[in-house]
Parts: structure tokens; C-alpha cells; sequence
């Protein structure tokens, strides 16, 4: 099993960050934190990799997705990312301008070096600008986003949006 705990090591750097999506994006809301990962008895974090993924979002007050979590790449979360970050789910209206979305982007990938793997829950449509089916965290008309598994840190960055 693995315990998932509040980071300690660039706190105030992921708190900064947090000030700054929620400054930026200033529409529906948003789901961010950043937890550090220690795996029990030598297990390997990549063997449970949606039972962390559970714990963590369960700690969150969101539901668990199981085996319905579904893998992607890096291209691809930082296509979703941009997605909700600049887009309104519910209406495609702008949030922000896509440079300052990708700076956002790229500060949260920094906290996670190394070998790294991304997850959503939705499926999407026309190179990740559309949403188009999803599997629910949250009880919102709209929610998607990624969580990043690392080495030994966990985050989310989602949107929840309403019609």
C-alpha cells in the first residue's frame, strides 16, 4: 500500500501556484493540490497506480474511478490542461489567454521530474478542444483534468464547471 501525505518539501511553491490557477481562472472551479507519495513495504508506486489515484482523490472528496482511470500521455495532458484552462466546460467561453495557461502548465510539471504518468477521466473530440464523455468525480454538470503520478508525488489539476 502506499500512504499518500501533505507535501513539505516546495510547499510554498505549490501554495504560490494554487494562488495563481485560482487567480487565472476565475470561472467554475478548480481542483489542485500536490502530495507526496511513500510507498509501504518497498512497493513500487507503478504497481498501484489507480488505487493511489483513489486514495488521493478520496482525500479530496471526490469519487473513485477504479479501473475506468483512463492513461494518457504527456502531449495529451497538456492538451486537456489548455482545454481547461482556457475554455469554459460547459460553454467553450475564454478563461485565460493560452500563454498564460501554458506557464501555468509548465510550473506544475516542474514539481514532478523524472518518469511521470497522467490520467483523466474523459474521453475528448477535435485534438483535445472538446470534451465529449466522461466518468465523474465530482457531482458538477462538467469536470475534467488530469492527475499526475511521479516518482513520489501525486497532483491534480481539474475544472468543474456548471451549464
Amino acid at each position: 500500500m502506499v500512504r499518500i501525505i501533505s507535501e513539505v518539501a516546495n510547499s510554498l511553491e505549490i501554495a504560490e501556484l494554487r494562488a495563481e490557477i485560482f487567480s487565472k481562472r476565475n470561472r467554475g472551479e478548480v481542483l489542485y493540490d500536490i502530495k507526496q507519495l511513500i510507498p509501504d513495504h518497498n512497493q513500487e508506486i507503478a504497481e498501484n497506480q489507480t488505487v493511489c489515484i483513489d486514495l488521493f482523490i478520496t482525500q479530496l472528496g471526490c469519487s473513485p474511478l477504479g479501473s475506468r482511470w483512463k492513461p494518457i500521455n504527456q502531449t495529451a495532458a497538456k492538451k486537456i490542461l489548455t482545454l481547461i484552462m482556457t475554455k469554459d466546460l460547459a460553454y467553450g467561453g475564454e478563461i485565460m489567454s493560452l500563454p498564460v495557461a501554458t506557464a501555468l502548465i509548465v510550473k506544475l510539471f516542474n514539481f514532478f521530474p523524472g518518469d511521470r504518468q497522467f490520467f483523466t477521466n474523459a474521453s475528448f473530440e477535435n485534438d483535445y478542444t472538446s470534451i465529449s464523455t466522461w466518468d465523474s468525480i465530482t457531482k458538477a454538470t462538467f469536470d475534467t483534468g488530469i492527475i499526475i503520478v511521479g516518482n513520489n508525488r501525486i497532483g491534480i489539476l481539474w475544472a468543474k464547471d456548471e451549464d
